[in-house]
């Protein structure tokens, strides 16, 4: 379904966010209960390896379909290049950059047009490659996307050792089969932290979309 109003965008972010927030509940009890039975058992520890390697999958997730619904929320809005955000700009002539070194005359007249027509020529959101999380969700990445689409990064400065150790190298040793077996706990703790990400997440895209974000400060008022 096409998001064309900020209510709709609303709905998006916070039926992911809902979905996802039941199972890890459910992942959270679950594991709880294996360690109060029996803290270290095999099943108290796979399901605690389990929990971690989902809850990354859960955090990389929901930023990209978040970010994802932002992006076409923009698009939606058929907005000139002079009228995007510096970061939003940015990825558009970036995107046309790599068309045209590729040879795609249909890019090199649509920068053409960008410059000749300013007043008629849509910026064409590059929505496939704008939000890309290379598989592995990063601070750096996390940054790069949000820079594109016209945010800050600071917000979650604070926590990249958290995104990079905490989340994306332990997922990535336990899908590889170490052993990386994690504490009673730690999976409580983390899932604090991931949770409050995500609505971090939520409402700066929010806040982004209700307060035309994605629109250059002199066109912000149009």
């Amino acid at each position: 379904m096409s998001i064309r109003t900020a209510d709709e965008l609303a709905d998006r972010l916070d039926e992911g966010l809902a979905w996802r927030r039941i199972e890890l509940q459910a992942l959270k009890a679950a594991i709880s209960d294996a360690e109060k039975q029996s803290a270290g058992s095999p099943l108290s520890r796979a399901l605690a390896r389990s929990g971690l390697a989902l809850l990354y999958a859960h955090w990389e997730g929901y930023v990209k379909d978040s970010c994802t619904a932002y992006v076409e929320f923009i698009a939606k809005r058929r907005l000139r290049c002079d009228e995007l955000s510096d970061g939003l700009l940015r990825a558009v002539l970036e995107s046309l950059g790599r068309r045209i070194a590729t040879g795609d005359e249909d890019a090199l007249m649509t920068l053409l047009d960008a410059i000749r027509k300013p007043d008629n020529s849509r910026a064409r959101i590059p929505k496939m490659s704008m939000v890309d999380t290379k598989s592995n969700l990063r601070f750096r990445v996390l940054a790069d996307i949000l820079i594109k689409i016209g945010f800050s990064a600071e917000p979650f400065s604070t926590k990249d050792k958290l995104i990079d150790v905490s989340l994306c190298d332990r997922r990535n040793s336990i899908a590889h089969g170490r052993e990386d077996f994690p504490a009673p706990g730690d999976f409580t703790e983390l899932l604090v932290e991931v949770m409050g990400m995500m609505e971090q997440i939520r409402d700066i895209i929010m806040s982004g979309a209700r307060l035309k974000a994605y629109r250059h400060p002199a066109a912000a008022s149009l």
